[in-house]
């Protein structure tokens, strides 16, 4: 019993100090918005940094990419929170951690966090992250349409 209790405070000190800490993030979509969010991070033309107390706020365009003055949240983080248009309880979007792409109810919208990842054009490497916001379909799709965009970025 004593080793499985080492064992506990030895994970809970490890998890808790001996990780890099990302910071917490809201995404605000657009009313309706369905498909992938893409934030790319460290942009010169970027959106200025904004938060509300320690997270940080994505306000994401219409067309679902943001280009952010933001460095690369690396690290332990909670899940993000997703909302339309503000932060609001009425406009907020279910989202967690607990979803598998394959256990989400085809009528059912959600917050979804994908990858986060970098690509290479001939002048630069962009750091980047995508989420999803849609129904299941929605996002199987929007899967694929992020893949292409990435591609291109990358052959620019």
């Amino acid at each position: 019993m004593i080793k499985y209790k080492s064992i506990l405070i030895l994970f809970v000190v490890f998890t808790n100090f001996g990780c890099e800490k990302g910071e917490s993030e809201i995404i605000l979509v657009p009313d309706d918005f369905s498909g992938y969010i893409l934030v790319l991070f460290n942009q010169q033309d970027g959106k200025p940094i904004k938060y509300k107390g320690n997270c940080r706020i994505y306000e994401i365009p219409k067309n679902g990419i943001l280009k952010t003055k933001f460095e690369s949240n690396d690290g332990w983080k909670k899940y993000p929170k997703f909302y339309y248009r503000s932060i609001d309880s009425i406009n907020k979007i279910p989202s967690g951690i607990n979803y598998k792409l394959n256990s989400i109810p085809m009528d059912t919208i959600i917050g979804f966090e994908g990858e986060t990842g970098s690509t290479s054009t001939k002048d630069n490497r962009i750091l980047f992250t995508i989420f999803y916001v849609g129904n299941k379909s929605k996002i199987v799709l929007a899967k694929k349409e992020v893949e292409n965009y990435l591609l291109k970025i990358a052959s620019e």
